[in-house]
C-alpha cells in the first residue's frame, strides 16, 4: 500500500508520496484542477493507480491544510516573480548607465 509522508527537507515537507518527490498537491492540480484522467496521470508520473488515489484521498482529508499550503505555495511564487521583475529592472538600469 502507498503511504503519503513528509520530510522537511523533500518539498519543503509537503505530504508526498513516499519513495517519490510528487506531493499530494502536485496530483491535486493534475486531476482536480486541471481535470486530468488519474490513470494518464499515474502512468505519467510512473505510479501505482492506487498511489494517486491514495494522494486524493489525502488532499480530502486534509483539505483546509491542503488549500492553505497551496495558498502559501502560490504567496511564495508571486514573491520570488517580483523579486526576479525587480533584479531584471536593476540589472536593465545598470547596463543602460554603464553603456552612456
Amino acid at each position: 500500500m502507498t503511504s503519503i509522508v513528509r520530510d522537511s527537507k523533500i518539498r519543503s515537507g509537503d505530504p508526498r508520496i513516499e519513495g517519490t518527490r510528487i506531493t499530494v498537491l502536485d496530483i491535486k492540480r493534475r486531476v482536480i484542477d486541471s481535470d486530468e484522467d488519474p490513470f494518464a496521470v499515474a502512468s505519467e508520473y510512473d505510479l501505482e493507480i492506487a498511489a494517486v488515489f491514495e494522494a486524493l484521498a489525502y488532499f480530502y482529508e486534509h483539505v483546509e491544510e491542503m488549500r492553505a499550503r497551496a495558498a502559501e505555495r502560490e504567496q511564495q511564487h508571486q514573491e520570488l516573480r517580483q523579486q526576479s521583475a525587480q533584479l531584471r529592472r536593476e540589472v536593465e538600469e545598470s547596463s543602460v548607465v554603464d553603456g552612456q
